[in-house]
């Protein structure tokens, strides 16, 4: 019986371990967009615009290491302006990042990477409203720092994925800033 008390309590403190090492939280950050098009007829003229982003993220680190993952639910909006007229493809976007940190107590920079997956959910103007390619997909590098249940980051997403606008092949690149609240 000793035993099998000895045994909860031992699992009772890794539990409450493992609890301490996974949050949960919601983001909200800017996007600064870069369609990459190729073979677009001459009179295209693309202009980079601010999107936006909003979504909710897990972090889930390994004790004692700084090691972790930190997969994410976006919506994204991603911008250009084509010949001075706004266009917009909305994603549903996935990313999922392996994390390094550094825990210097009170703050916490991080280094990040990983692919990430998307799903253009709706597309407006003259331009992304024609036939697309729905899914996207790449990978990203960031960093950024945590300070308390704040979480500022910057990520790079190099898309990888033609989203096969109208008749020519586009990419998108995408900078982005987020602040994250952690639960």
């Amino acid at each position: 019986m000793k035993k099998i008390i000895v045994a909860i309590v031992i699992m009772a403190c890794c539990m409450s371990q493992i609890d301490a090492q996974v949050k949960f939280g919601i983001k909200a950050g800017l996007n600064f967009d870069t369609f990459s098009p190729k073979n677009a007829k001459q009179d295209l003229k693309f202009e980079n615009s601010t999107g936006w982003q909003v979504g909710a993220l897990l972090k889930i680190n390994v004790p004692v290491v700084g090691l972790g993952i930190q997969p994410e639910v976006l919506y994204s909006v991603k911008n250009a302006d084509v010949n001075t007229e706004p266009n917009s493809i909305r994603y549903f976007e996935i990313p999922v990042n392996l994390r390094w940190e550094l825990n210097l107590l009170v703050v916490r920079p991080f280094l990040m990477g990983g692919p990430y997956f998307g799903y253009a959910v709706n597309t407006t103007g003259k331009i992304f409203d024609s036939e697309i390619d729905r899914f996207d997909w790449g990978i990203g590098l960031g960093g950024g720092v945590e300070i308390w249940k704040l979480q500022l980051g910057a990520r790079y997403s190099w898309g990888l994925q033609d989203v096969g606008v109208q008749d020519f092949k586009m990419k998108n690149n995408t900078f982005n800033v987020s602040l994250a609240i952690l639960f």
